[in-house]
């Protein structure tokens, strides 16, 4: 009796931590690169996984594509970027935006937002304090933390950006674990507490032999 209470035990934590693991996975995308990528700091192969945090950089003569679910980045050489969750926060350098879900682009205390539901492509350049923002499909908001800016298809907004850092640093993203983990912990012991309640094992029964 003692090994089946044990056996069931065991498997109760082991389906804890799993459901915890799986709540707490960040967000990941794909990287294919030409030339000299590196991911933190770290020279990947042509094609690779990243994960919410991760600072991808491309050296001269470098590109990199990163792709997740409704989101495609394309990072032009001698650029830097840091990808999370429906959100690039992009240093200096360059890069084309292509979006379906929303997506959120910082840069320079910059934020660009699409105006409209549908796929918005934006082109947007970091460069010697300089920022330039392109609309290249659908329309997109520029809101520099003062003044919102309407970009139509096509149309470009240019503002100085001086003493902008290179770095970029992203946003501490929110952890699943904090909101899905006590979920996942009330549902796989009251799982547990049912299953048990229905078989003899759970049941603390007196030797029949004293």
């Amino acid at each position: 009796m003692r090994n089946s209470f044990l056996r069931v035990t065991t498997w109760c934590v082991l389906l804890l931590f799993s459901a915890a693991a799986a709540n707490a996975l960040p967000a990941q995308g794909t990287v294919q690169s030409q030339g000299m990528v590196t991911v933190n700091g770290n020279r990947v192969p042509a094609t690779t996984t990243v994960f919410a945090g991760d600072r991808v950089q491309t050296a001269e003569n470098s590109t990199a594509a990163i792709t997740s679910q409704g989101l495609m980045v394309q990072l032009d050489p001698n650029s830097s970027a840091i990808f999370t969750s429906r959100t690039l926060d992009l240093g200096c350098g360059s890069a084309q935006v292509t979006s379906s879900v929303g997506t959120i682009v910082r840069v320079a205390g910059i934020v660009i937002t699409p105006a409209a539901s549908g796929t918005t492509k934006v082109a947007i350049s970091h460069m010697s304090g300089l920022l330039k923002v392109t609309a290249t499909e659908n329309w997109a908001v520029v809101h520099d933390g003062m003044t919102r800016h309407m970009l139509a298809p096509g149309k470009s907004l240019s503002l100085d950006r001086p003493g902008a850092s290179c770095d970029v640093l992203a946003q501490t993203p929110q952890g699943s674990t904090r909101i899905y983990l006590p979920a996942a912990a009330v549902a796989v012991g009251a799982n547990a507490f049912a299953y048990c309640s229905t078989h003899w094992f759970c049941s603390e029964v007196s030797p029949s032999v004293p």
